[in-house]
């Protein structure tokens, strides 16, 4: 099975190559051959290259970037735009979309650990959440083939993310020994390579729909932050914050806990607890982590 691969070079989209080429023949181009805001280059892509699956990771991510308005064109184009042209592609050339979203299409008004379900209204807080619901829409309203995962507070070893980010104000320039973090946001950590895992599985189940795909358990991002202090032994003060004190340009939901129903209703859940996995990722790449926020940069 040939699997297109878009966004390979980010914190998923690393992962899902390094999992799926095990057993699949992953296609993953680069912006330049690739531009998914392009439908000229789309289409001539899935022309020439026929894959089975097209797996999109690409993504502008980063809340606040995506509530700016001069970022808001950028921001349409390669969040909904860009999934409109696969699914429409993917209709033409008769192929399965797997189209990543996220845990912020919720208002996270649910108190928690109340969790939302596949079902639920979408109701995002955030020009991101806003973006995400509209790539579902397009997926849903052009592909006749497709699955939409939506995850939430993912961590890796590529890209930028919450771990990364405690470290580098632990060992970057600044070398805060306080760090404020929220107390009363809520959601479940999640490993990219984990999330890969969950995707093989549901391209061989050839699952169809929407899934919600984090892992099992929930925390506070405060005692998330406790928990790497712990594992990693970082001589820091976690400052506890309410998440109306965190003056942020993007408004964050308080409650991110999604219910994986309908992975455990089909059989097919492998996601693991958040402790576990947060454990065994720190146990892996920790010492690594901290050399790179110690050198001020990212991979």
């Amino acid at each position: 099975m040939k699997i297109l691969l878009l966004g390979s070079k980010g914190m998923l989209g690393s992962d899902c190559r390094e999992v799926l080429s095990q057993n699949y023949e992953i296609l993953s181009p680069d912006r330049k051959e690739l531009d998914i805001v392009s439908w000229d280059k789309v289409i001539d892509r899935m022309h020439h290259l026929h894959p089975e699956v097209v797996l999109n990771c690409a993504a502008i991510t980063d809340l606040d970037v995506c509530e700016e308005s001069r970022q808001s064109y950028t921001v349409r184009k390669v969040n909904i735009e860009g999934p409109r042209n696969i699914a429409q592609a993917s209709a033409r050339y008769d192929c399965k979309v797997i189209q990543i979203s996220s845990d912020q299409v919720f208002n996270g008004e649910k108190a928690a650990p109340q969790p939302y379900f596949e079902d639920d209204t979408l109701d995002p807080l955030s020009a991101y959440g806003r973006s995400k619901m509209e790539s579902e829409t397009a997926v849903r309203e052009n592909a006749p083939d497709y699955m939409i995962i939506r995850t939430g507070w993912l961590y890796g070893a590529e890209g930028d993310n919450f771990v990364k980010s405690l470290l580098s104000s632990v060992f970057g320039k600044k070398k805060s020994k306080k760090v404020k973090v929220v107390e009363d946001q809520f959601g479940s950590p999640t490993w990219s390579y984990r999330l890969a895992q969950q995707i093989q599985e549901l391209i061989r189940a050839d699952g169809k729909g929407t899934y919600h795909a984090t892992a099992e358990g929930y925390c506070s991002r405060l005692e998330y932050a406790e928990f790497i202090k712990k594992k990693l032994r970082l001589k820091v003060s976690l400052d506890p914050c309410s998440l109306s004190e965190c003056r942020r340009k993007a408004k964050r939901p308080a409650n991110c806990i999604l219910e994986n129903r309908i992975l455990k209703k089909q059989g097919i859940n492998l996601m693991e607890d958040w402790k576990e996995d947060l454990d065994l990722f720190l146990e892996r790449f920790g010492d690594d982590l901290i050399k790179q926020a110690k050198a001020g940069g990212t991979k």
